[in-house]
């Protein structure tokens, strides 16, 4: 097996694995989400691309359909698809325009004009070097608009996080900034695959988009898998929140510990009260600084009276709540892992293992019981 074919063998392979990720996402979804659907329009697109390669590689198809001179212009629509998943899902579409009808005009008219120069040249009006120099042209339009695009998801994540303070509440969004450091390489490949288009004189050298369809269809495994994931989190844990913040009435400490006898029950009380252990960045000094009380102290009068340090006496909080979720069937298709981080925990492993520790069994054991 030659490096063509092997190639060949990833690029329909990942495209495949694109389209049954498609499939998947939506038969286990009971409602389409416009966050899911352009997410799964970002897999399906990119994979288009790559089958459509792989069917211009094995000459099937296109080779008698219109002369051998039409593709979809796959690519316009890739990047564009990602960017409006990704302000959709950080709730600003109506701050910042997603782009989705000017992509569908670029596709739209790129298929218009390539039918055109196609019917001038099975008329013998155009030469048909005319239809390289239209793909050479559409190639750097797309990867022009595409920079675009990606410049502005770098700036909506790291220089308007204003924007969206409720979302990094729950996501830091580091997988994202992760997948568009990934598709900066992308963007080098696609580069260097125009000036090798441009610079070839009568056609394009077949090894120059090797390296970019082969990056991309990484892509398809990591991008799908977490940004599907992610938004399912994201999802339960805003419908969490919301329940848990009916459970109990915020209430205000004031001058609460003085009032009161035992300074223990009033800390305890201040604590299950205003839901503090939902809070993943909650620490003694935060705890001391809005009790207005030394950290030792503090810390000594949870350690005597609590009967374990303070880690461990917030972290059994967050897993009683968690219990008391998992274990109500209203909540079953709930992620496990939205439930762990909206109770208070900041990572999955962290839940897990303090889940295990206080409760003798796994999260999902606990759940199946």
């Amino acid at each position: 097996m030659n490096f063509q074919q092997i190639f060949d063998f990833f690029l329909i392979i990942g495209a495949v694995h694109g389209f049954l990720f498609v499939i998947g996402t939506f038969l286990i979804r009971k409602k389409f989400e416009i966050q899911v659907i352009f997410l799964n329009l970002f897999v399906l697109f990119l994979s288009l691309n790559n089958f459509q390669t792989w069917l211009l590689e094995k000459n099937f198809f296109y080779q008698h359909f219109l002369g051998g001179h039409f593709i979809f212009p796959w690519y316009l629509l890739i990047v564009p698809s990602f960017y409006a998943f990704l302000v959709y899902y950080l709730g600003i579409q109506k701050k910042r325009w997603p782009f989705v009808w000017v992509s569908l005009i670029l596709f739209a008219v790129g298929i218009m004009v390539r039918l055109f120069i196609i019917y001038m040249v099975q008329r013998n009006i155009f030469d048909v070097s005319v239809v390289r120099r239209f793909n050479l042209a559409e190639d750097m339009v797309a990867l022009s608009y595409s920079i675009f695009l990606y410049v502005k998801s770098i700036r909506l994540l790291f220089h308007y996080k204003n924007l969206y303070p409720e979302i990094l509440k729950m996501d830091n969004l580091n997988w994202i900034k992760w997948f568009l450091r990934l598709g900066g390489i992308v963007f080098l490949f696609w580069m260097f695959a125009v000036i090798l288009n441009t610079l070839a004189k009568n056609q394009n050298p077949f090894y120059s988009y090797y390296p970019l369809r082969f990056f991309s269809s990484l892509l398809i495994y990591w991008v799908g898998y977490q940004g599907f994931f992610q938004y399912v989190v994201l999802k339960d844990r805003i419908g969490l929140r919301s329940v848990l913040a009916k459970r109990k009435p915020v209430q205000s400490m004031e001058q609460d510990v003085n009032q009161k006898q035992n300074v223990f029950a009033s800390i305890d009380e201040y604590i299950k009260t205003n839901q503090r252990y939902l809070d993943p960045l909650f620490s003694l000094n935060a705890l001391a600084d809005e009790l207005e009380m030394g950290t030792s102290k503090l810390s000594k009068v949870i350690n005597e009276h609590g009967g374990e340090n303070f880690s461990d006496y917030i972290n059994a909080m967050r897993v009683s709540e968690a219990r008391r979720i998992l274990a109500d069937t209203e909540y079953k298709d709930y992620t496990i892992v939205a439930i762990g981080l909206e109770c208070g925990f900041n990572s999955k492993s962290a839940f897990y293992s303090s889940f295990k520790k206080i409760c003798g069994k796994t999260p999902l054991s606990y759940r199946n019981q």
